[in-house]
């Protein structure tokens, strides 16, 4: 979907962009007032696409989809090596929580190959040799691509979120200090500072016009690093080398930034639907997230 998103924006198509699907989500997230700015669908289509763009290149560096199988676990071979045994694959598909919501549907229309981004952490009491804790699956899909796309269209949810809330702030207090309601600073209360006992302020009344929110919207778009970003982390997969690399270098795990307080390794993974609905059956206790 996001791919034709790109290509309906390049098409100049001005006819009919009010009635594209991020518009529409942009509008049910934030509120209908945004959708009456001057040039509404004109001026945040461009700044849409350039943040799917920065999505796009971002992901990019996610190493692609590997093997996750219990059955290939004891040849060490690929992500199996970042498990310390191999009930702890089954745990991570058991345990996941977009496996236990998405995979019933995914196997329901005839799909027994899943796509999914892998999270792990390293245990911070670690001194040698990296281990890895807290595997989690998110963005599950039939195809590499399509987990790409889910986990884009995640990142660009968030962020409009994220703004929705904080407009949501506004409105509800009714006034906030300037330095705290500045788009760019995105909720940073701890930069807020006093003004020499004079504090300048921001109503909500005179602020949450149609045409201040949807330029403050477009600032966000076009900061989407302080949402989602990668970066390198020199952590690289044990055992594992980049497919084709005439240097044979290590596959180097990125280091993924999000509205997630923990910070996540991650590569992307493909596994049997139906070990990830006998991990289900197995695992009761479904509460390991990744929140982007």
């Amino acid at each position: 979907m996001l791919g034709k998103l790109v290509r309906f924006i390049r098409s100049g198509d001005a006819s009919l962009t009010r009635q594209h699907p991020l518009l529409a989500r942009v509008i049910t997230t934030v509120g209908t007032d945004i959708g009456e700015a001057n040039d509404f669908a004109k001026l945040l289509l461009p700044a849409i696409n350039s943040a799917i763009e920065y999505f796009d290149r971002q992901m990019a560096s996610i190493p692609a989809a590997q093997t996750l199988s219990g059955e290939l676990f004891a040849a060490a071979a690929g992500v199996s090596t970042l498990f310390p045994e191999a009930d702890e694959l089954g745990r991570t598909l058991g345990r996941s929580l977009a496996v236990k919501e998405t995979l019933p549907d995914l196997i329901q229309n005839g799909h027994d190959e899943i796509y999914a981004l892998l999270g792990l952490r390293i245990r911070p009491d670690n001194e040698s040799a990296p281990v890895f804790a807290d595997h989690t699956l998110h963005s599950l899909g039939t195809t590499e691509s399509h987990s790409k796309e889910i986990l884009r269209l995640a990142a660009f949810d968030r962020l409009v979120r994220n703004f929705a809330e904080h407009v949501e702030k506004l409105r509800r207090k009714e006034r906030l200090l300037k330095l705290e309601w500045e788009w760019n600073l995105q909720h940073d209360v701890a930069k807020t500072i006093d003004n020499g006992g004079n504090p300048e302020y921001v109503y909500a009344a005179k602020e949450l016009t149609p045409d201040n929110l949807l330029r403050g919207l477009i600032s966000w778009l076009n900061k989407p690093e302080s949402f989602f970003r990668l970066e390198a982390s020199q952590v690289s997969m044990p055992g594992n080398t980049a497919v084709g690399a005439s240097s044979r270098k290590p596959v180097e795990l990125p280091l993924l930034h999000c509205s997630d307080r923990r910070q996540w390794l991650v590569c992307f993974v493909r596994f049997s639907a139906s070990e990830g609905a006998q991990a289900l059956q197995r695992e009761t206790h479904t509460h390991r997230y990744i929140f982007i």
